[in-house]
C-alpha cells in the first residue's frame, strides 16, 4: 500500500511552493474548476451560518426532499447519503460493498488509492485505450462479468470521465447498460462531471438500468466548490440493504455533512433555473478553452481523443518514445517531472489513473476571468504553457543535435 499523498492533490502543493519561490508556473494539474460561484450561493451560506446543530447522514429534509424530486421518477425512488464530498461517500461504498468491485481505466485516482487502503478488496482493472476513444469494448464487458456468474459485482461508471474528458453517448451508453442488465451487475454512475458536456441531452446511464444504478456527485466540479465539501450517493430501492450498510458507516466515520453548505446548496439546487445558467455558462466556457487548446495541439504528433466535457485531456507522447527514452524518459512519471524540472509545466502522471506508457493528464484550469457586466476569460497562460510544449516536441522532429533541454 503507497504511502504517498493523492498525486492530484500533490499537484496543488507544488503549485504553491512555485509561488512562495516566485516562480511562473504552467498549472495543468489539480482538476479545481477556478470560475467563481453564484454570488447567491455565498449570500446563502453567510444567511445560513447560525445552522449547526447535527443532522443525519439523509441530509436536512429539505436538502433530501429536493435531491428526491431531482433524481425520483415513476417507476423509481431513490435514497441519499450526503456527505463531506464525493469521494469520502465512494470511500464509504467500496468499504460497504462486498463483492467484485470494477473500475474501468483510466479511472479517477481515489478509486484505486481507497482500494489500496482497504486491501482486501477484490478489484478488477477493466482497460480502456486510446485506439478505441477510451472506449468500454462491449465483447470484452461480457468476457468480464461471464466469469462472475451471480456474484455481486459494482461497476464503477464515470461519465464524463476524468482523466480523458470524454463523455459517451446515450446510444453508447445504453449498450452497457443492456450487457449489465444481462449479467446483474450494479453500477455506481460517478457523475460529477455530467452538468459539463459540451453537447446537451447526454443521459446518465440510470435512465435505462435505473434499479441497479447508484448515483454520485455533488457541488465540487459544475458548482466549481470543492473546498464546500458537500457531495450524495442517491440509492434505488433495491439496493436497500447497501444503502442502509452505508448509513451505518457514514454515521461511524462523520457525523454530518456542513449543515450551513447544505441549506445553501437547497436553495442553489432547489432553484432550478439559477442553478442550470450557472453551469451552462462554465461549460460553454470549457468548451471553448478546450477547442483553443486542441488545435495547438494538433500541430504535434501526440495521441489524444479530443474532450467534450470538463476541462481534462490524457496525452499519449508514444509517438516520441525513442525521443523521450534517449533522455531517460520513460514512463509518465518521469516525464512530468521532466517537464515540471525543464518548464515549469505542472501535470499529472498516467499511471495514478491506472494507465501506463508515456501519458500526462492536462488540466485546462490555468486562466483568470474579470466579472463585471460580462465574463472574460484570458487563457494566455495556459496557450504559452502548450506552445512550450509544442516547441519542445517540435525538437524531436528536427536534427538531433537541437534535442536540447527546454
Amino acid at each position: 500500500m503507497s504511502n504517498a499523498i493523492s498525486s492530484t492533490l500533490n499537484s496543488k502543493i507544488i503549485l504553491e511552493k512555485y509561488k512562495e519561490q516566485g516562480v511562473t508556473l504552467y498549472n495543468f494539474g489539480l482538476g479545481e474548476n477556478p470560475l467563481p460561484q453564484p454570488t447567491f450561493y455565498i449570500d446563502k451560506l453567510r444567511e445560513y451560518a447560525d445552522k449547526k446543530q447535527y443532522v443525519r447522514c439523509t441530509g436536512i429534509p429539505e436538502l433530501n426532499t429536493t435531491l428526491k424530486k431531482m433524481y425520483n421518477t415513476t417507476d423509481t425512488k431513490y435514497e441519499f447519503i450526503v456527505g463531506n464530498g464525493l469521494k469520502e461517500l465512494l470511500f464509504i461504498l467500496q468499504l460497504a460493498f462486498d463483492g467484485t468491485i470494477i473500475h474501468i481505466t483510466p479511472s479517477w485516482v481515489s478509486y484505486k488509492e481507497q482500494t489500496d487502503i482497504l486491501q482486501d478488496k477484490h478489484v478488477i482493472d477493466f482497460e480502456t485505450c486510446i485506439d478505441d476513444n477510451f472506449r468500454v469494448c462491449l465483447q470484452k464487458l461480457e468476457d468480464t462479468l461471464k466469469p462472475l456468474h451471480n456474484q455481486p459485482k459494482l461497476l464503477f461508471f464515470n461519465n464524463p470521465n476524468n482523466p480523458t474528458g470524454i463523455a459517451y453517448q446515450n446510444e453508447e451508453i445504453e449498450q452497457i447498460a443492456d450487457v449489465l442488465r444481462k449479467h446483474n451487475c450494479l453500477v455506481f454512475a460517478d457523475e460529477i462531471y455530467l452538468h459539463l458536456c459540451y453537447e446537451e441531452n447526454i443521459k446518465s446511464i440510470s435512465h435505462f438500468i435505473p434499479e441497479l444504478t447508484i448515483i454520485g456527485s455533488s457541488v465540487s466540479k459544475d458548482l466549481g466548490c470543492g473546498g464546500y465539501r458537500l457531495g450524495w450517493l442517491a440509492f434505488p430501492e433495491q439496493t436497500n440493504e447497501l444503502f442502509n450498510k452505508c448509513s451505518q458507516y457514514s454515521s461511524n466515520i462523520f457525523s454530518c455533512a456542513s449543515v450551513p453548505v447544505q441549506y445553501a446548496t437547497n436553495y442553489m439546487l432547489s432553484n432550478t433555473e439559477l442553478y442550470k445558467d450557472h453551469y451552462t455558462k462554465s461549460t460553454a466556457v470549457y468548451s471553448y478553452i478546450s477547442r483553443e487548446i486542441c488545435t495547438l495541439l494538433r500541430k504535434t504528433k501526440l495521441k489524444f481523443v479530443e474532450p467534450n466535457a470538463a476541462w481534462y485531456i490524457l496525452l499519449d507522447f508514444e509517438p516520441y518514445k525513442s525521443a523521450l527514452n534517449n533522455l531517460q524518459l520513460y514512463n509518465g512519471i518521469d516525464l512530468s517531472n521532466y517537464l515540471l524540472e525543464h518548464s515549469n509545466i505542472l501535470t499529472v502522471a498516467g499511471e495514478p489513473f491506472a494507465i501506463n506508457g508515456l501519458c500526462l493528464r492536462f488540466s485546462f484550469i490555468d486562466f483568470t476571468y474579470t466579472i463585471g457586466q460580462s465574463k472574460q476569460i484570458d487563457i494566455s497562460k495556459m496557450i504559452e504553457g502548450i506552445q512550450k510544449l509544442v516547441n519542445f516536441l517540435a525538437l524531436f522532429d528536427e536534427d538531433s543535435t537541437k534535442r536540447l533541454l527546454i
